[in-house]
């Protein structure tokens, strides 16, 4: 258990210096929080917009034991996916505690039929992951490298993002975690993303980096399709409910605790990986005990723990938080399920505003039942 002066030792703050709620982020926080220009909420209210997203990184594996070795270290069924599968999963240590969160999709074939897998996930980890990931080849026929200097990903969000993308001439994909080629010949994808009643509408595009001015010109065109930041994507991926891990909060979740499994992100009908014992036995010995929730908070203070009581006490940690529209803090946030009926929660401060929860966009439920 914390006590209340650890969050603000992590966050380099002396012991027994007051908190400061809402205190200044960087213009380009590596951490999981984002403060969204006041511009880029106007834009969404007046349509669809477009994001520019260098903060995402791309991992490449390729060779003809590219998909059994990815199938053998992480929670998704690499094997079961499909040229129009976009597949979220998460990579664990043997203890099962979360080093990433990836969407994966397959690339073109090569001349021996085998085709690249290709892991979205934040720039931040690339490297590291793929250095891990690389220790576990031995024989395997598999080469990994990172290739996010190879990659271009643009968010499209907000009410008529599909209608903007059907007038640049671009088929959309028909359900969620689905993906679909924007053109023959150099492996472009637009994957369609769960979304919210907030931002109801996400597709993620992922193009060949020397395609990316095309692409601008392209849609540059659409008239209703607005320009806006990386952090207003990040926001609308707060209000979809779905997580992902960033260097300040490697090993700190079970997939199951930030709502992976529900997601799709985790096979329990697959073979072994790094941490599926642990992952295997929270799933079936007894009720899982903690989880992701959504909120809203006026302040956040400045450290990453959730705090409840007298006196407080650590209960859960900030996944990743947004400035939302109407002010304040858009944040997902881990802790027991049943913490919420025990009185209020507090972010990143025992001081800090009260957080009001807000319901989930999707419903939790049990995969294996």
């Amino acid at each position: 258990m914390q006590t209340p002066d650890a969050p603000q030792r992590a966050m380099g703050v002396p012991p027994g210096t007051a908190a400061t709620l809402d205190a200044p982020l960087p213009e380009q926080p590596t951490g999981p929080r984002w403060q969204v220009p006041a511009a880029d909420f106007a834009a969404l209210a007046l349509g669809p917009v477009l994001c520019e997203l260098a903060d995402h990184g791309v991992i490449t594996l390729s060779g003809a034991d590219a998909v059994s070795f990815l199938q053998a270290q992480t929670s998704a069924d690499i094997a079961a996916m499909g040229a129009s599968t976009w597949q979220p999963g998460g990579y664990c240590t043997p203890k099962g505690r979360l080093l990433a969160i990836f969407e994966a999709w397959r690339g073109l074939p090569d001349t021996q039929g085998n085709a690249d897998l290709h892991l979205l996930l934040p720039a931040e980890l690339a490297a590291e992951t793929a250095r891990r990931l690389a220790m576990y080849v031995l024989r395997a026929k598999v080469k990994l490298r990172v290739a996010s200097d190879e990659w271009s990903v643009l968010g499209v969000c907000g009410a008529g993002a599909a209608r903007a993308l059907d007038h640049a001439g671009l088929a959309l994909p028909a359900a969620d975690w689905e993906c679909l080629p924007l053109s023959s010949g150099d492996g472009a994808r637009m994957a369609r993303l769960p979304a919210s009643a907030a931002c109801p509408e996400r597709y993620l595009l992922v193009l060949p980096r020397a395609a990316l001015p095309a692409w601008r010109e392209r849609l540059a065109g659409v008239a209703d399709l607005r320009g806006a930041s990386a952090a207003l994507w990040r926001w609308s991926q707060v209000q979809a409910a779905l997580p992902a891990i960033f260097a300040s909060t490697r090993e700190c979740f079970v997939p199951q605790t930030v709502n992976l499994e529900v997601l799709g992100g985790v096979s329990f009908r697959k073979g072994c990986y790094p941490g599926q014992e642990i992952v295997a036995r929270s799933q079936y010995l007894g009720k899982l005990r903690r989880r992701m929730a959504l909120a809203h908070a006026a302040a956040l203070g400045p450290g990453a723990d959730i705090f409840q009581g007298d006196p407080p006490q650590a209960v859960g940690r900030i996944v990743m938080a947004a400035s939302a529209p109407q002010g304040g803090w858009d944040l997902l946030f881990e802790c027991p399920s049943d913490v919420h009926e025990r009185g209020s929660l507090h972010a990143g401060a025992a001081d800090a505003p009260a957080l009001h929860l807000q319901p989930l966009p999707y419903v939790l439920f049990d995969p294996t039942a």
